[in-house]
């Protein structure tokens, strides 16, 4: 060791210099700006090395094997930093319509939204509220500040009217629109109710109150009730149909079922988060920021109401005895914002006291629990009702996932399905077919389950890294054989082509070769097309198809095999 180390005295930089920017010519990765801190990082492995070697192999082997893998994690990370930065960047300076305003300011107006002066934290929220929008949204926001007609829109972006609604509904959706707003921007009134927090010494499971609009949507604004539990279901799940009648119930002073709430105590400190209620709570928030107009199509549309006379100044009409006097009118709600209510129903709006039950000192089995109880009445879809079983860190992780660009804006999947849990369910199922093929489970809750037990960080990490390549390789031909049926099988064969270290251009070229010729192709006396109308994913079924279609790729590679690798269950 004493030998190495003088060795490495001596001309230790040049070797690690030498070994740096080996590794990343081989990779393919050249960070010219960054190599000072490659350097750097070659450093501080050589100090460990000098630590852990222990003679089984050559000391510069070692020292390499060692320095190759922190260099692939960092670039892991650094990617995976670059896909969560701005990959669509947009200019909030530059000019828009007749040049009078910028993006920045057309998106306030298009808001409702109030700013004494531009500062960089309403940039910033502006920014974080493009960031979470697809591409096709983006165009979107972009062409309509740029005042261009909603037909031409529509044709410019080769969208339907059904495929125009639903994008732009989802950019008015609650986990959007809230982005643009803080904990400021609410100034009706100074206060607001307490929300009762019970002692977690108490033997009470569950406590009763009621709490006003106006009270849930400051705690929105400060994050103090929370709707993003990675178990719930996304918000935004309602029909136009379904929202108008909730803001009429509202106007009405009608009864609506109790809002549930669990108290969940995270170091030390007492977090809210709803478990029923949400659709109810992020649409009414969503209309007080005039976040949509209430349809046509509701069931009790004028709404009665009483206001005080006023003279021609504005002012109040008393009668002899110095009382206000007032009258009962009507309003047709229907095409309406919140700006749009007269004053007495948007107060009465705010003042609406919702019911609301609160479990205590809930734990995390808990939460799944009731969530997917109280979904009973109004139920879920498969997909979403499976990731409560998935639990509360891995389902975080699927649901960060499925935020790529891949699915967001570049595989073959419909608008809807980022709402109703079907993107969830593709990327729980493409985990399960690139590590547990021999495992695989028909059910979603099943899957689930069982991935809960057996699945590992790194799996998750593996796949988000396998996306990020197809990301970057994937042509417009190929996209599309990205669907919510048929994924799981193109990303379970991808982690096998990748086994045989190969360019992935290759894939992509067998992909193309498939679409056009090879699924008609028999194997064993059978096609792809044969097994494929078995529309099942019965496991027998689900494995002979993944057999199937790694014999194809490999003999078009030229590397057939005729044992299949299927993915052995890993070590947990």
């Amino acid at each position: 060791m004493e030998k190495i180390i003088n060795s490495y005295y001596e001309n230790g930089a040049r070797k690690l210099h030498h070994m740096v920017n080996g590794i990343l010519s081989k990779l393919g990765r050249i960070y010219n700006k960054d190599l000072d801190d490659f350097y750097s990082l070659a450093n501080e492995v050589f100090t460990i090395v000098l630590r852990t070697y222990d003679g089984r192999q050559t000391f510069d082997v070692y020292l390499y094997s060692c320095l190759s893998n922190k260099i692939k994690t960092e670039m892991t990370r650094r990617n995976r930093e670059k896909r969560r930065a701005d990959l669509f960047s947009v200019s909030l300076d530059a000019p828009v319509g007749d040049g009078s305003c910028t993006i920045g300011d057309s998106l306030c107006t298009e808001f409702d939204m109030e700013w004494e002066e531009n500062t960089g934290e309403q940039e910033e929220r502006i920014e974080k509220y493009f960031d979470s929008l697809s591409s096709v949204q983006r165009r979107i926001v972009e062409m309509k500040m740029e005042e261009i007609s909603v037909l031409e829109i529509k044709r410019r972006l080769h969208l339907t009217d059904s495929q125009y609604e639903s994008h732009f509904a989802g950019l008015k959706a609650y986990e959007n629109i809230c982005i643009l707003y803080n904990k400021d921007q609410i100034t009706q009134k100074e206060e607001e109710e307490p929300m009762k927090h019970v002692s977690t010494q108490t033997m009470e499971r569950c406590k009763t109150d009621k709490i006003s609009i106006f009270s849930i949507i400051r705690k929105m604004d400060k994050h103090t009730i929370r709707f993003d539990h990675p178990l719930q279901r996304e918000s935004d799940q309602w029909s136009p149909a379904m929202k108008g009648n909730l803001i009429s119930d509202i106007l009405q002073g009608n009864r609506l079922h109790p809002l549930i709430f669990a108290e969940q105590i995270i170091n030390g400190v007492p977090i809210i988060w709803d478990l029923d209620g949400k659709q109810r709570c992020t649409n009414a928030y969503a209309f007080s920021k005039n976040g949509y107009k209430l349809t046509k199509n509701i069931r009790r549309w004028c709404i009665q109401y009483q206001a005080m006379l006023k003279d021609e100044n504005g002012r109040e009409v008393l009668d002899e005895n110095g009382f206000p006097v007032a009258e009962n009118r009507e309003f047709d709600i229907r095409g309406k914002k919140f700006a749009d209510l007269p004053e007495e129903l948007q107060d009465r709006f705010m003042e609406y006291n919702f019911n609301y039950d609160q479990y205590l000192n809930c734990t995390e089995s808990d939460i799944a629990y009731h969530i997917e109880r109280y979904n009973d009445g109004k139920p879920m879809t498969a997909s979403q009702r499976g990731i409560t079983k998935l639990g509360t860190e891995y389902a975080q992780i699927v649901k960060s996932i499925s935020n790529m660009p891949f699915f967001k804006d570049m595989g073959g999947y419909k608008v809807s399905e980022f709402k109703n849990g079907t993107i969830h369910r593709v990327v729980v199922e493409s985990v399960m077919a690139v590590n547990y093929l021999e495992d695989w489970k028909k059910k979603q809750e099943d899957m689930c389950k069982y991935m809960k037990d057996h699945a590992t960080y790194s799996d998750f990490d593996d796949f988000e890294d396998l996306v990020g390549r197809l990301e970057k390789a994937a042509t417009e031909e190929v996209l599309d054989m990205f669907d919510s049926r048929d994924s799981f099988l193109w990303f379970g064969l991808f982690a096998r082509f990748i086994k045989l270290g190969l360019a992935d251009r290759k894939f992509i070229q067998f992909m193309t070769e498939f679409s056009q010729s090879l699924h008609g192709r028999k194997v064993d006396g059978e096609c792809y097309d044969e097994l494929n109308r078995k529309a099942t994913k019965d496991k027998n079924v689900v494995i002979r198809k993944m057999e199937k279609l790694e014999t194809l790729m490999k003999e078009y590679l030229g590397s057939y095999t005729t044992k299949p690798d299927l993915g052995r269950r890993k070590v947990v």
